[in-house]
């Protein structure tokens, strides 16, 4: 029997070997029935063809950083890698700090945990992350274009991924972009029309990393537009998968 058009999609999502950059794990609050805990969030990256996910734990994000990374170490399982949560708080850069972190999220917003980027504030945390060549996970939604100028401006060695920025962003990332080598941005979001064939023509795909937003958006969206997009297959397996495992440390 033939493969129906979604059966050979998925297949091809498979030989990707995705890892997805932007993933939420856990109970949350504000999204109920919407979020999930470890065994359904694997059940829904096997039916979508991801293999590995760098996931946050939404305790780290709407209640306490400490008690989001112990959350992330109750649900841990082989195929993620905690993005762990950290603030400029004693007790969260204590706990940050006895983590074997590959990466971490900055939760800035007033509606998160309310703190600045600003060097004043951050500068601690920035420099820890840095000199550990820990991943630095930024919401757009959590800082503005200048103060994320400045951030990579005053920490040029911490390699910064900008989640969600939307389709309306180039404007303004494209010239951080070729300012700054350790800025890079995931696909959740990025979705005009062939925008990512224009930006792998401009700038090249070495910078734009897979993203889904799962559970909050479907993974379908955003593998399809890489599926369907223009580009080589060596470029939408680094999108994929091959670009995050460059900046962890791992094999691509």
């Amino acid at each position: 029997m033939l493969k129906s058009a979604t059966e050979a999609f998925l297949a091809e999502c498979v030989e990707w070997n995705a890892f997805d950059a932007n993933v939420y794990l856990g109970h949350s609050g504000t999204r109920g029935v919407l979020a999930l805990e470890a065994p359904e969030l694997l059940a829904e990256m096997d039916r979508f063809g991801i293999a590995r996910a760098l996931v946050s734990h939404n305790v780290g994000l709407e209640y306490d950083a400490v008690e989001g990374n112990h959350a992330l170490m109750r649900d841990a399982h082989q195929r993620f890698v905690p993005a762990w949560t950290v603030t400029p708080d004693a007790g969260a850069l204590l706990d940050f700090a006895s983590r074997e972190a590959k990466a971490a999220r900055l939760w800035f917003a007033t509606s998160h945990h309310n703190f600045s980027s600003a060097a004043w504030c951050s500068g601690e945390v920035l420099e820890q992350m840095q000199h550990r060549n820990v991943l630095a996970l930024i919401s757009k939604s959590d800082i503005d274009w200048d103060a994320l100028h400045s951030l990579l401006e005053n920490f040029p060695r911490l390699n910064v991924l900008l989640l969600e920025i939307g389709y309306r962003a180039d404007r303004y990332m494209n010239p951080l972009l070729k300012k700054f080598p350790n800025l890079y941005f995931d696909t959740s979001m990025y979705a005009a029309h062939r925008q990512l064939e224009w930006h792998v023509e401009t700038i090249g795909p070495e910078r734009m990393i897979y993203g889904s937003r799962l559970p909050y958006y479907t993974p379908g969206a955003s593998l399809a537009m890489l599926g369907t997009a223009r580009i080589s297959d060596a470029a939408k397996v680094a999108v994929a998968g091959g670009n995050l495992r460059r900046l962890l440390g791992e094999r691509a």
